[in-house]
């Protein structure tokens, strides 16, 4: 039990970084549609992992987000990332288990778009 709280906590704690210190602000849900009524991208990433937890693809989606973050790790999907952590996060244990994910690789993986998202600003940092 006290394992399970921890790793919670460190979910939490993770996206509440990734939220507050990379926006300055609270995490929100991501925009699908623009104020123009056009599909963002990060909306339409996030619409197809969503799609692909409904089908209990959650490996499969974790693969989509990270060759898509890798490609171009900008707010707008950084934004898709925390969300799509955050919904794994809600699964029940038994659910997760049932599509071969665990609460640790949700950790892992939030870790991992932070650093791809830290590194990728500091590059872009040097270049300016």
């Amino acid at each position: 039990m006290f394992n399970k709280d921890y790793i919670l906590r460190e979910i939490e704690n993770l996206s509440r970084f990734l939220g507050t210190v990379i926006f300055q602000k609270r995490t929100s849900a991501v925009e699908i549609v623009d104020e123009q009524g056009n599909i963002s991208e990060s909306g339409l990433l996030y619409h197809r992992l969503k799609t692909l937890i409904r089908q209990n693809k959650i490996n499969e989606a974790e693969n989509l987000l990270f060759t898509e973050f890798e490609q171009d790790p900008n707010e707008h999907n950084l934004e898709a990332a925390i969300q799509f952590y955050s919904e794994l996060q809600e699964l029940s244990d038994d659910a997760l288990k049932n599509v071969n994910f665990s609460r640790e690789e949700i950790i892992e993986g939030i870790e991992s778009i932070r650093k791809i998202f830290l590194e990728h600003q500091s590059l872009f940092a040097e270049d300016s």
